[in-house]
């Protein structure tokens, strides 16, 4: 009985393992894309237009139409009146049962072009709402890189700052020894409290700040987020998370060099999603130009009718059998504008100006869409470079660590001026992940901005 009150005391007092929250940069941004109301919406845009060129097609069918009258009409005047017309309305003193059937048969014969105008800018419409969406998934990427970035280095600092609190502690606790056996006076030991306290409310900022951002990630993802309980892998990181924050080997930290080889990071605004959008704008004011000019032409219709009608005085029935073949016409119209009041002439110069104007829209477009990528680039060469001075750096106050910690052994010199070095080591160590960070950050936008990211 002894042994089973012992055993259930110890499982009460054992912690239970709580499973802690694993965000990656690839899952992240595919959840983002899957819950995107905006991608949603630009789907359905690219249907719409799939479905207005159907309507654009139909233009080149024949259109049938079928009517069928049956009327009564009741002479008032008692067989006094004659026939009559008013316009296209005739007037007859019968009183008689009427039914007629009327099958029309309608086909533009000659447009000159202006059907298949109509046609090629449903085509383009398509074709642009497929890049609108492309863009709206760039936009989407960019803005999930950019809180991802944030949320990995306000993860990282909470940990390494965690980290540095409890060298300060430390610190704290060896002035503290020291003040009570009287080698150390008080002065020292407010120095390492207000260090603890500074170290605590930097900690307290960064988990605010990281609050927000997971909270503006949140609404892209639509995932809930505990900082509590997080694990932010890198965003080049593919296999299982360690706890690790730091590279171990930093001499394969990553080189700008490798990476340009492997991806061609080259970036031309005319090839781009933005440059091929304005493109189609303005083929398609083009077409509408030349569908204005071709209107000034004549349209040729082909046009058939065949009427079957049926009459009786007194009987309806009767005079549905009596309904019988009576015509048949085939004919062509032409439709030709002699004078529209100028509107045919405003409307192409109007259309002529909006052209000129997207043509300067795509220019200053493309001109700030090179400028961007090359002040990207510019960063991501600049994060790079001093990539080297800080692991110099870090390698110098290893160097220093590992000094005074021979010189600690040998007595030397006291423990806390080691775990001071300690904690600038590891504020070093945070420097350095924070810029590899950056850099892997820098180089996928790169990679979205120049479509190498699929």
């Amino acid at each position: 009985m002894l042994k089973k009150t012992l055993l259930l005391l110890i499982l009460l007092t054992i912690p239970l393992q709580v499973n802690s929250q694993t965000l990656s940069y690839k899952d992240t941004l595919e959840e983002a894309v899957n819950n995107s109301f905006d991608l949603k919406m630009s789907a359905i845009d690219i249907d719409i237009s799939q479905a207005q060129l159907k309507t654009a097609r139909s233009e080149w069918y024949p259109t049938l139409n079928l009517q069928f009258n049956s009327e009564h009409n009741e002479d008032l005047a008692n067989g006094k009146s004659s026939i009559a017309y008013a316009g296209n309305t005739v007037i007859t003193p019968y009183t008689q049962y009427r039914n007629m059937l009327y099958m029309t048969l309608s086909y533009n014969i000659l447009d000159f072009g202006i059907t298949g105008k109509k046609v090629h800018i449903a085509k383009q419409e398509v074709e642009q709402k497929k890049i609108s969406h492309n863009l709206q998934l760039k936009d989407l990427k960019l803005k999930v890189l950019d809180l991802y970035t944030k949320a990995l280095q306000y993860n990282n600092e909470i940990i390494i700052k965690s980290q540095v609190l409890s060298v300060y502690e430390n610190m704290f606790k060896n002035k503290e020894r020291l003040f009570k056996a009287g080698t150390s006076d008080k002065i020292t030991i407010m120095d390492e409290a207000v260090k603890i306290a500074r170290a605590m409310n930097d900690i307290e900022n960064s988990k605010l700040e990281l609050q927000k951002i997971l909270q503006d990630l949140s609404s892209y993802t639509r995932q809930k987020y505990d900082i509590n309980d997080l694990v932010v892998k890198n965003i080049d990181e593919e296999d299982e998370h360690s706890d690790e924050i730091i590279y171990v080997n930093y001499s394969d930290i990553i080189e700008s060099r490798a990476e340009k080889n492997e991806f061609n990071l080259s970036f031309d605004a005319y090839s781009s999603l933005e440059s091929e959008y304005y493109n189609i704008e303005i083929d398609k004011k083009k077409a509408e130009l030349s569908i204005l000019k071709r209107q000034l032409l004549p349209a040729f219709r082909l046009y058939a009718g065949y009427s079957l009608y049926g009459q009786d005085p007194n009987r309806y029935y009767a005079s549905v059998q009596d309904v019988g073949q009576r015509s048949f016409i085939v004919g062509i119209s032409s439709t030709y504008m002699l004078f529209d009041g100028f509107k045919n002439r405003s409307g192409r110069e109007k259309t002529s100006l909006e052209i000129q104007k997207l043509q300067l829209e795509k220019e200053k477009k493309l001109f700030d869409l090179q400028k961007e990528y090359e002040k990207t680039y510019l960063t991501y060469e600049t994060y790079n470079s001093e990539l080297s001075i800080k692991t110099e750096l870090l390698n110098n106050v290893k160097d220093k660590s590992n000094a005074l910690d021979r010189m600690n052994k040998s007595g030397l010199t006291d423990q806390n001026e080691l775990l001071s070095v300690k904690a600038d080591l590891l504020m070093q160590e945070y420097e350095l992940e924070k810029n590899i960070i950056n850099i892997n950050s820098k180089l996928e936008e790169l990679k979205i901005m120049a479509r190498q990211d699929i």
